[in-house]
């Protein structure tokens, strides 16, 4: 299942209320097919036809996205801090 349409509210809330941790430019991104859990981002399962991004959080949890959805977390978490997206 494809993220959700409102991912980006979504993410943009969990950003805010501290549910995602912002995105760690030296983190490490694992890559590979979904397994049916859910999205961190979004809350929809990642079907194993998807792309499954994973990182772990400071908390040492793994955080689970669709492509969609790392691309606004990374977005977003780089505006809530302070700086602009790349262009």
């Amino acid at each position: 299942m494809p993220s959700s349409p409102d991912a980006a509210e979504k993410i943009r809330q969990k950003l805010a209320a501290g549910m995602l941790p912002p995105p760690d430019a030296r983190g490490i991104m694992f890559a590979g097919y979904g397994a049916g859990r859910l999205c961190d981002g979004c809350d929809t399962p990642i079907l194993a036809g998807e792309m499954e991004y994973e990182a772990e959080a400071p908390d040492h949890r793994t955080i689970r996205f669709h492509v969609r959805c790392v691309l606004l977390w990374q977005m977003y978490g780089q505006r809530r801090g302070g700086s602009e997206p790349a262009k």
